[in-house]
């Protein structure tokens, strides 16, 4: 994990520590919360696994447990999300919208967008066979965040995964599905947001950034740059008519 990130994370630990660990969870009838506390507490806050929180990830707020509750588990959540695919940014997202974080003090909304952000800016630097960067994007979406200069910073970088990230996005069923309900996560953006998002896949600068890197990836990553940029086409031309 890059240093900053690392800082970043720390931070969030330290924001939120204050938020002390559940004596007990209160819970839908359709729970365990004795089982799921158990997990919970079975471990260090700092060394719970996957399988320790992840029916609790799913669960929190909606049938399991009170904001204060979340709040204490919010750093690890985040944690293993950048560590593991399993627990799922966008979930996160959509339990801190819950949860109305937006009224929290101004240190931990600061701590939540920074980890957020950076988090994206690091997922869209890395390989598309390591780690893919939509999940952390629509998060940002979801939180109601400036995309703006996030994307446009993506779009003029010089490092090559960025253009991979945004082929991967351009080749989603979900961005540019017509449907809300085929949207997966991106059903939860607002509709501008979700509009200026597919506008940026579609810009000429994305063409020239994708363009630019087919000329010098390497080959094994090339049919990924040649199918998106045929993808935009497509797309673009559906829109003029």
């Amino acid at each position: 994990m890059p240093i900053k990130l690392r800082r970043l994370l720390d931070d969030t630990y330290e924001t939120f520590a204050r938020y002390h660990r559940p004596l007990v969870l209160e819970a839908s009838p359709l729970r365990d919360p004795k089982k799921i506390l158990e997990q919970l507490t079975s471990k260090p806050l700092r060394l719970l696994d996957v399988e320790d929180v992840q029916e609790y990830a799913s669960a929190a707020l909606t049938t399991v447990g009170t904001v204060d509750d979340y709040k204490h588990f919010l750093p690890r959540l985040i944690d293993l999300a950048l560590q593991s695919g399993v627990i799922e940014p966008p979930i996160i997202a959509l339990k801190l919208q819950m949860a109305g974080w937006r009224a929290w003090t101004k240190k931990e909304q600061q701590a939540v967008e920074d980890i957020f952000v950076y988090a994206c800016v690091e997922a869209f630097n890395q390989h598309t066979d390591e780690c893919l960067a939509g999940g952390w994007l629509v998060s940002l979406g979801i939180l109601n965040m400036d995309l703006g200069q996030l994307q446009a910073e993506v779009a003029a970088s010089d490092n090559d995964h960025c253009a991979l990230q945004i082929a991967y996005l351009l080749l989603s069923d979900t961005i540019f599905a017509s449907d809300p309900s085929e949207r997966a996560f991106w059903k939860d953006l607002p509709d501008e947001t979700l509009q200026e998002t597919q506008s940026w896949l579609l810009s000429e600068e994305t063409r020239t950034s994708l363009l630019n890197v087919r000329l010098r990836t390497r080959p094994e990553d090339v049919w990924l740059l040649e199918k998106a940029i045929a993808k935009r086409e497509e797309f673009v031309q559906q829109r003029l008519h």
